[in-house]
């Protein structure tokens, strides 16, 4: 690596606040900002997680936090904002990544103002508090790096998720107009829109190997997204190397949002996949699995 990107991308004694850290994303941007030489605070509701992350980041020789807490709520921010002030007494990069779908996927008709709210809390609100208790010091001190998780569900259409997918567009609408407010003060706000990476809260990627070998065809990329993928993306906006970038959404889809509607077949792409699969003569589909010829 160039000295001088090397230099650039080095976050010796940054200290790195992640929210949502002990998922498989979250977990693997605090591995990476550790190995880029920040301190790192971990917090998540799940004890095994955080402690598994903390220990990995310990590992890389830089000194980790761990908060075991519900960031949704107010009392886990605020929960939140005293570790790190008897910690270390400051945040450098904030990235929030605390973000679920809640298993309220259904028809809007049949939701519930309380489903709304628990989708609000762990979506949107969240993102607000933990912005408005560390922005502040970023402010005072003319340094700052924030990254949001958005997704591409707050862009596209996500049918039976219309109220996960207004508080996911919500997050894109705030990062560009806090990226505005703050940008004078070397304070850069960006997010990031993920798609077709595996995680913990997503398991319909993992498939029997029939359907698991059609990935190519819906993945301009060929393959799902890991989480160092997603951890590479933020490291970049979070460090010294972004000096430009802010108040956007980086799409980190494997290409699928800008494929739009079309897909690849073993012959050629088409925007219509099911004509396509009713049409074609049968020995032209005898690779694929029988459900789908």
């Amino acid at each position: 690596m160039d000295e001088r990107i090397s230099q650039t991308v080095a976050l010796d004694d940054r200290v790195v606040v992640v929210t949502g850290g002990g998922g498989a994303i979250g977990g693997a941007v605090c591995r990476l900002f550790a190995e880029s030489g920040a301190n790192v605070v971990v917090a998540d509701i799940l004890v095994d997680r955080v402690d598994e992350v903390v220990a990995a980041v310990e590992e890389s020789g830089r000194r980790a936090v761990g908060l075991v807490a519900d960031l949704t709520s107010r009392d886990g921010i605020g929960e939140l904002v005293t570790s790190v002030d008897r910690s270390f007494g400051r945040v450098d990069v904030l990235v929030n990544a605390v973000g679920e779908h809640l298993s309220t996927a259904g028809a809007f008709q049949d939701s519930h103002e309380g489903d709304w709210q628990a989708l609000y809390e762990s979506n949107l609100l969240h993102v607000f508090r933990a912005c408005h208790a560390f922005v502040p010091g970023m402010i005072e001190r003319g340094w700052g790096r924030i990254v949001n998780f958005s997704s591409v569900e707050g862009i596209r259409a996500a049918p039976a998720l219309a109220v996960y997918a207004a508080f996911k567009r919500g997050v894109d609408g705030f990062t560009k107009s806090l990226a505005v407010d703050l940008a004078r003060h070397s304070v850069l706000v960006n997010a990031i829109a993920v798609d077709k990476t595996r995680s913990y809260q997503v398991d319909h990627y993992e498939l029997p190997e029939p359907y698991a070998s059609l990935t190519g065809n819906w993945i301009p990329v060929g393959r799902y997204g890991e989480p160092e993928d997603i951890a590479r993306i933020v490291l970049f906006l979070g460090s010294g190397l972004n000096t430009w970038i802010t108040g956007q959404t980086v799409i980190a889809d494997g290409g699928t949002l800008s494929a739009g509607g079309w897909y690849r077949t073993p012959e050629r792409w088409t925007n219509q996949p099911l004509l396509v699969q009713y049409f074609e003569p049968l020995e032209e589909n005898q690779n694929r699995p029988p459900m789908l010829r």
